[in-house]
């Protein structure tokens, strides 16, 4: 076990050896099909599990989907309401096998409860294969988040023997940073801004009269564009640090640009959810919020502001000045 893991740990010590193109090539292929190994794998895992992911991805507009007859009655109980006058001798009826039994109009009673609330949501397919391209599409996801271990394992393999010590600490703080970041976008996703925008647009909708028949393939394909696009938006903080580490940004310059930033993650928020403003407000927010963190901390970091170019020239010029003159003496 311990010369395993020991392998293992190996594949990524740095090795200074210049590797030929063809080689390069060839590693790059093996990690291509490991990669799309593991990822068919993590899919064929998924495909039995689908419609419990559907289920999750279903939770949030649950309290608003119409429920079927059948489902009500199953999760109920049922009462028999029978008029007190319909229990007369007339109703009386005699079997064959010589039973006898009332036959009487009666009225089943459903007791309505928040939870057997019919909704004002109807799902629906809009295609004869709507429903497999549904579980397909939803075990293709399930399977990429439940194989990405494996796949940063497959490319770190590939990666991290070409970079040194210094810079592998560094870029193994940033994929933590980046994988926490992505988490909770969808986790704020899921659990606040898709909620709010379903409860948003089926008050809209109400107001104006309309009834809400969703087809259901679209609803999922609906929050699964909101959860990614939440997860990517949320990378912003990690790309304004690496350039601010890297001496490109500073904390004056970000705060100068506020003002056109804000427009532009309006933008990214238009382009990363599904085309409604109360969704777009909804992950611009906290972007905006993201912005303003990443303003103070490279203002607390030290990156607050660049030597102006001329201040810079001007040194230099007075260093030479100087060393010429230590010349001429």
């Amino acid at each position: 076990m311990l010369g395993k893991l020991k392998f293992l740990k190996g594949r990524f010590r740095y090795d200074d050896r210049e590797m030929p193109f063809l080689e390069h090539l060839e590693e790059f292929r093996k990690a291509a099909i490991r990669s799309a190994v593991a990822l068919v794998l993590g899919v064929l895992i998924c495909l039995p599990f689908a419609d419990h992911l559907i289920a999750i991805l279903r939770a949030p507009a649950e309290p608003y989907i119409e429920r079927t007859t059948t489902e009500v009655l199953q999760d109920s109980s049922m009462q028999l309401r029978i008029p007190a006058v319909s229990l007369t001798d007339e109703a009386l009826v005699q079997r064959e096998d010589g039973g006898d039994y009332y036959q009487v109009d009666a009225e089943i009673v459903v007791p309505r409860t928040e939870k057997q609330k019919l909704g004002v949501i109807r799902l629906q397919f809009s295609e004869p294969a709507a429903a497999i391209k549904m579980w397909l599409t939803v075990s293709f996801f399930g399977g990429l988040l439940l194989s990405l271990p494996v796949l940063v394992f497959i490319i770190g393999s590939f990666v991290m023997p070409g970079v040194r010590a210094v810079e592998r600490k560094v870029l193994t703080r940033i994929s933590a940073f980046s994988g926490g970041l992505f988490l909770a976008g969808i986790a704020m996703g899921y659990k606040i801004t898709l909620p709010l925008a379903l409860g948003l647009m089926l008050r809209i909708g109400g107001k104006l009269g309309g009834e809400s028949i969703w087809f259901y393939n679209k609803y999922i394909a609906f929050a699964i564009q909101l959860l990614l696009g939440f997860g990517i938006a949320f990378q912003l903080p990690v790309v304004i640090l690496i350039l601010g580490k890297m001496g490109l940004v500073n904390s004056t310059q970000l705060r100068e640009k506020r003002r056109h930033v804000i427009v532009g993650l309006l933008i990214l928020a238009m382009v990363l959810t599904p085309p409604d403003i109360m969704t777009q407000l909804l992950m611009a927010a906290p972007l905006i919020l993201l912005y303003e963190f990443c303003i103070w901390f490279l203002h607390f970091s030290g990156n607050r502001e660049t030597a102006p170019i001329e201040a810079v020239a001007e040194s230099d010029d007075g260093e030479g000045g100087e060393v010429e003159d230590l010349n001429k003496e």
